[in-house]
C-alpha cells in the first residue's frame, strides 16, 4: 500500500529469492497465488511472465493448459551477479586497488545491456568511455564479457591511488559517481519500513508462513531495488555512519528470522511440474553469511 509494486521487477525478486534456490521453475498459477495479496493480481501476472519471456529472462515449458516458468540462462546468471551482492555478509578487505574498464569496441546493440551488467558488477563511470569501481575479482570480469562474446573491444586495467589525490577529493568524486546522498535516503526509508518487524519478531509476535513468505519477498525486492543503484565501496570511501550498513545488518536480520517460516510456504503451497516444490539448494543456507539449517 505504501509503495505500488512494479510486477515485472516483483516477479524477478520472486525467481530469484525463491524460485532458484527450489527447483529453478514454477507452475504460473503459483506465480499468481505468491503476489496477489501484494497487490498484482492474476491478468497482471500473465501479461508481465509474458513480456519477460520475451526480454529473455524467462522461458517457459507447458504441459497440456498448464505453463511452467523457469530462469533463462542469461537470466539467471544476470540474477546471480545481483545475488552475490544481495546476499553478501559484509566485511570490507579494501587495499586502496581499482579496477578500470574502458570499452574500445561494443557494438551498439549490446552497449544498453552491457553498461546494465557493469553497473550490477559496482562499475561507475568516471570520465568518457571509462568505468571504475574499487577492488573487485577478475572472474566476474571475464564472466561478463564471455557473456556477451567480447573477446577484444574491451580494456581492463588494474590501478591505485597515489597521495598526490587527497582523500577528501575521492570522497566527493565517489559521492557524486556513485549517488551516495540519494542512496543514503532510499536506505533511510528501508530501514524505516522494516525496523518494525524486526522489533515484533524480537518480541516473540511469530509470523505467519504466508506472513514470513511475504515479508521476505518485499525486503529482498526492497532492498535489491536500492542495490541495483549502489556499489559496496570501501569504508574509507562511504559517510560516517553509512545507512547502508545499517540496512544490510537489518536485512540479514530480517532474514534469519523469516527463512523457516517462509521456506514451509514455499514448500507447501507452490507448485511445479513434479508437485510441490524440492527442498532448498545447500548454498541457500550460506545467505547473508549462513542461515541456520533448523527449517
Amino acid at each position: 500500500e505504501r509503495q505500488p509494486m512494479r510486477a515485472k521487477s516483483l516477479i524477478i525478486t520472486l525467481f530469484g529469492d525463491v524460485i532458484s534456490q527450489h527447483g529453478g521453475e514454477i507452475w504460473l498459477g503459483s506465480i499468481a497465488k505468491s503476489v496477489d495479496a501484494l497487490g498484482v493480481n492474476d491478468r497482471l501476472v500473465r501479461t508481465s511472465v509474458f513480456r519477460l519471456a520475451k526480454e529473455g529472462w524467462l522461458e517457459v515449458e507447458r504441459e497440456g493448459r498448464k505453463s511452467f516458468y523457469g530462469f533463462t540462462r542469461s537470466g539467471g546468471k544476470e540474477y546471480q551477479r545481483a545475488a552475490q551482492r544481495i546476499y553478501s555478509a559484509g566485511g570490507d578487505s579494501w587495499r586502496g586497488g581499482w579496477q578500470l574498464l574502458m570499452p574500445t569496441h561494443l557494438p551498439e546493440h549490446l552497449r544498453d545491456d552491457f553498461r546494465r551488467s557493469l553497473t550490477w558488477l559496482g562499475f561507475r563511470p568516471i570520465s568518457n568511455g571509462t568505468f571504475a569501481r574499487p577492488g573487485g575479482d577478475e572472474e566476474s570480469i571475464r564472466d561478463l564479457l564471455d557473456e556477451f562474446d567480447l573477446s577484444s573491444g574491451v580494456v581492463v586495467m588494474e590501478a591505485k591511488t597515489t597521495a598526490l589525490t587527497t582523500s577528501k577529493e575521492w570522497r566527493a568524486i565517489v559521492s557524486e559517481q556513485w549517488q551516495l546522498s540519494h542512496l543514503e535516503e532510499d536506505y533511510r526509508q528501508l530501514i524505516g519500513l522494516f525496523r518494525p518487524l524486526k522489533k515484533a519478531l524480537d518480541k516473540g509476535q511469530l509470523a505467519t508462513p504466508v506472513e514470513a513468505f511475504q515479508a521476505r519477498l518485499l525486503l529482498i525486492h526492497e532492498y535489491r531495488r536500492i542495490l541495483l543503484r549502489d556499489t559496496p565501496l570501501p569504508n574509507d570511501l562511504l559517510p560516517n555512519r553509512w545507512q547502508g550498513t545499517v540496512a544490510r545488518q537489518l536485512a540479514q536480520a530480517l532474514y534469519r528470522d523469516l527463512a523457516a517460516p517462509s521456506t514451509h510456504y514455499i514448500q507447501t503451497e507452490l507448485v511445479n511440474r513434479q508437485g510441490r516444490l524440492p527442498e532448498s539448494e545447500h548454498y541457500f543456507y550460506e545467505r547473508f553469511g549462513g542461515i541456520a539449517k533448523a527449517l
